[in-house]
């Protein structure tokens, strides 16, 4: 067939319509504060400032840092597509705060294209190994798990480095939950921290803004998600130093319901004598139910550590006698008889 007849039957086809051109996404970038950084798997984008921090109250440091002090630690969190994890789910931003002579050092990451995500996490890595300890809060159970999977799938060599790591998630729940009905890192804020954020994106919002990102360029809402990723990681700093102080009994804010909860998280962590100085402490106060738990502590401690049921038993009915019924009391107090007679 001669080539204008091939053509002419190709415009009977398609109505003689011209092709029309392909749509190509927009042009995606970091936003304009970010600078880049060269990595050997291709550029990430990173955004830093150092912030004069005047009022951090300064802690001693407590068991849970083991040798490092409180300005060994980095705080990190990640701004993620999806709370569900797996392989679908990745981070795309991440802040990264740590002390600095002149107040904190705030470091900041973003994602500007999924396929820049192996520069992305090779940056994080090299942040992550500055200091020897890293807190995040709720980082054990979302955040690195995340953060290992991302990396295994970019295919980067070895392992993401992780410096000594302390979730002050589970520590605010055994310092803070008999004072909190929530945990959230928003609830804390607001009734330990004593702040409340202005204009602060919801957490929900957060991946829609960086698809819009990804779909048109740019999103209206980008800013405030970078906002919210800062204001994280120097909420986390605060935070460690104000739980450190109520670990040491330091806090002058704490009362006797801070002091019970002080007393029974130390021994479950195995640390008695300062929980029986806490526990003590807190029925000086007033504290209605530390005089309950100092009697079922020693209880417990008499009749299964110490082998010796009979002082437990007297204990517990002292216990009785002086707060009146308690179920948790009186049914120890059955055991404990219903063991002396069998001895007897």
């Amino acid at each position: 067939m001669p080539a204008n007849a091939l053509r002419e039957r190709l415009a009977s086809l398609t109505g003689g319509s011209q092709p029309r051109p392909r749509h190509l996404p927009p042009a995606r970038a970091a936003p304009a504060e970010f600078e880049p950084v060269d990595t050997p798997f291709g550029t990430a984008w990173r955004w830093e400032e150092v912030l004069p921090v005047g009022r951090l109250r300064r802690a001693r440091p407590a068991y849970v840092l083991g040798d490092l002090a409180p300005d060994d630690f980095c705080f990190v969190d990640t701004e993620t597509t999806g709370l569900a994890g797996g392989t679908g789910t990745y981070a795309f931003c991440a802040a990264i705060a740590r002390p600095h002579e002149l107040g904190v050092q705030l470091v900041q990451l973003f994602l500007h294209e999924p396929s820049g995500e192996p520069a992305f996490l090779w940056a994080l890595a090299r942040e992550l190994e500055r200091t020897p300890g890293m807190a995040t809060y709720n980082g054990a159970a979302f955040d690195l798990p995340l953060l290992r999977t991302r990396w295994l799938l970019a295919r980067l060599p070895g392992e993401l480095p992780e410096p000594r790591h302390l979730d002050l998630l589970h520590l605010a729940r055994g310092l803070l939950r008999p004072r909190l009905d929530s945990c959230t890192l928003r609830s804390v804020e607001e009734r330990l921290l004593g702040f409340e954020r202005v204009d602060d994106i919801a957490g929900e919002l957060i991946p829609q803004a960086y698809f819009d990102h990804l779909r048109q360029g740019w999103s209206q809402h980008l800013p405030a998600v970078l906002e919210h990723n800062r204001q994280d990681v120097l909420s986390l700093q605060h935070l460690l130093h104000r739980l450190l102080a109520r670990l040491n009994g330091e806090d002058p804010l704490m009362e006797g319901l801070d002091w019970l909860a002080l007393g029974l998280h130390l021994h479950r962590r195995g640390r008695r004598s300062s929980g029986w100085r806490a526990l003590r402490t807190a029925a000086e106060l007033g504290e209605p139910r530390a005089e309950l738990m100092i009697a079922r502590r020693k209880a417990i401690l008499l009749e299964w550590r110490l082998r010796r049921p009979a002082a437990a038993l007297r204990i517990v009915e002292a216990a009785l006698d002086r707060l009146g019924p308690e179920a948790d009391l009186e049914k120890r107090l059955a055991r404990l008889r219903k063991r002396a007679r069998r001895s007897g």
